[in-house]
Order: C-alpha cells, then sequence, then structure tokens
C-alpha cells in the first residue's frame, strides 16, 4: 500500500487549494507567492507538491491594477473553462483587499490565467469561494466591514465574473471557540469559506480565530433551505468541526476534493510550523486528511493526523 506523510512538503503553504479533474485524471493544487500564483499538477496527490508537475499561471499587473499580495487562490472547473477566486490588494501601498476573479486562457489550466474581474470593488474582502446551490453560483467570502471584525457573506452570481446585488451576511464569529484571545472583539475572525455538499446538506467549512493562533480551526455553517442570501435560512453548528492535536496546531483554512474514484472525501488545510501561544507570525504547512460523514450526512473529521505518520494514498490513484 503507497503512503505519504504529512505535511506533503517542507515548501510553505498557506490556505491550500486541491481539488481532482477527472477529464484529465489529475489532482491540482493552486498556490501564491503573494505576487504570482503557481499551479502543480500530479496523478498522486500526496506527491504533488514534492514530484508534480508545476506552471506559473498569473503574475501580479500593475496595469491592471492588480498588485501584491494576492491571497488564497480557488480554482474551479465551469464550463470549458477555469476561474481562479483570489484578493488582491488595491494599490500598491494600500492594504485594502479586493475579490480579483482570474479565467484560464484555454480548457487547460497550465496554459495560464488572464484578468476576468473585480466584481465588486467597494468591498475590502479576502478569501472568496465557490459553490452551486439548485443550479444557482454563489460566492461566499471573508468580509472585514467598519469595526474591523471578519465575517462570512454570501453573494449569488449571474456567471462566473459577476455578482449580483442579493447578498447576506451569514456568519459572525461569536461562539467561545472562535474567540480566543488576542482575536476577540474588532480582532475576531470568521474566513477561509468553503462549499460541502453530502446527502442533499449544504455546508459550509470555514476558519475561526487568527491563523497564527494554535486555536485557528474549522467551523460548520450549514443552508436549511429557501432564501440562500438570506441569514436565517443559516444555522452554526456548535461545536467546531477540526481543532488542534496530536501536535498539530492551528489547523484550518481548509479545502476538500474528492479521490480519482470518486469514493473518498479529502481535507487539505494549513497548519503551523510548532506550537505558538504568543500568536506570532509562523510559516504554514499544507496537510491532507481523508475525512468521512456521519449517517445523517454530517462531516466527521477527528484529530489531525499526527506528521510523519503513514498515510494511505486516496482510492483510485492508478501508477
Amino acid at each position: 500500500m503507497r503512503t505519504f506523510v504529512n505535511p506533503i512538503s517542507d515548501k510553505v503553504i498557506a490556505d491550500p487549494f486541491v481539488t481532482y479533474d477527472k477529464d484529465s485524471g489529475y489532482y491540482y493544487h493552486v498556490s501564491t507567492s503573494h505576487t504570482e500564483m503557481v499551479l502543480y499538477r500530479s496523478r498522486h496527490v500526496g506527491e504533488i507538491v514534492r514530484e508534480g508537475e508545476s506552471t506559473v499561471i498569473f503574475k501580479r499587473d500593475l496595469d491592471l491594477n492588480i498588485f501584491a499580495c494576492m491571497w488564497a487562490p480557488e480554482m474551479y472547473k465551469i464550463g470549458n473553462r477555469w476561474y481562479i477566486y483570489t484578493s488582491c490588494q488595491e494599490t500598491e501601498d494600500n492594504y485594502i483587499k479586493r475579490l480579483l476573479i482570474l479565467k484560464s486562457k484555454t480548457e487547460d489550466p497550465f496554459d495560464g490565467f488572464e484578468f476576468g474581474s473585480k466584481p465588486d470593488r467597494s468591498i475590502y474582502a479576502i478569501d472568496p469561494t465557490c459553490g452551486f446551490i439548485s443550479g444557482k453560483q454563489y460566492n461566499c467570502y471573508s468580509r472585514v466591514p467598519e469595526g474591523g471584525t471578519q465575517v462570512l457573506e454570501i453573494r449569488e452570481m449571474s456567471d462566473p465574473l459577476t455578482f449580483t446585488e442579493k447578498s447576506a451576511i451569514i456568519s459572525r464569529p461569536t461562539l467561545s471557540w472562535e474567540l480566543v484571545e488576542p482575536y476577540v472583539g474588532n480582532r475576531a475572525i470568521n474566513e477561509g469559506a468553503f462549499f460541502l455538499q453530502n446527502k442533499g446538506r449544504t455546508f459550509i467549512i470555514y476558519s475561526g480565530n487568527g491563523c497564527c493562533s494554535d486555536d485557528y480551526c474549522l467551523g460548520v455553517l450549514e443552508y436549511t433551505g429557501g432564501e440562500v442570501c438570506d441569514a436565517k435560512n443559516w444555522i452554526k453548528h456548535p461545536q467546531p468541526l477540526f481543532v488542534k492535536g496530536n501536535e498539530v496546531y492551528g489547523p484550518g483554512h481548509a479545502s476538500f476534493f474528492y479521490s480519482a474514484d470518486g469514493k473518498e472525501v479529502w481535507c487539505a488545510y494549513h497548519c503551523l510550523a510548532h506550537a505558538n501561544p504568543e500568536c506570532k507570525w509562523l510559516p504554514r504547512y499544507c496537510c491532507l486528511q481523508k475525512i468521512d460523514f456521519d449517517e445523517t450526512g454530517y462531516p466527521v473529521m477527528g484529530a489531525p493526523v499526527k506528521h510523519g505518520e503513514p498515510i494511505p494514498y486516496p482510492s483510485g490513484e492508478i501508477d
């Protein structure tokens, strides 16, 4: 049985995004060095960074007012093109972030990406993610309104590049495990959302606290039906889904993907290099872990797999 270990690379990788494309038979992982985006691909997800192919697919473009830093890119195939949802700085010396959408030049994402849109230049937001509910496309991002507290807002889209006017704030940091010092008051954070669907249920998995905290963790929102852009139709589950354990600290900002045969669901997340009780900046590294669901379709993750412990490859991978 082939195995790999976490972290999957000694490269610093924050906010990891991994997906499997059944048409090409590749896993893809997109990451950013803040000024450029790198795309990796491999038939084997456990070696995607160490041994996979890679190429730079986009660089900041000052002529298009796309300034560093570009954060947390996520890449989705919609129709015959791929789209990257990310954010960039408003100006060279202004930290305010605007949402940014890129579109692949061809059907092959390895051919690179070009500017698509800045779907709403009026909001300060990061960490956009993409999902479909009842055939409509939505984007969920972490918005920074006046006061500083980061909240999750969902927005309807009319096409992969365009927002409609329908939106709602669906989560604010309110629970004790979302409010661990120093991430309280106007420093409280909900961010890193990701859509996950199973057995007819629609969840948004998100991160609470700050990414440099040992207590950075994953929480769960669930859509209960009705108008998607209405806060009353989303509930927050009271317990976190995934927290520190087995000497793995600050597990969060997750993406979820299927194994090559579609039988398993896996999570890509980052964690800190080591314990960080003072919440200083630390490198973050990408880890992978298979998840399960209970009989009702609710996600179950257990504790983080200890670094260095062998993990069987996802099912369906072919040499």
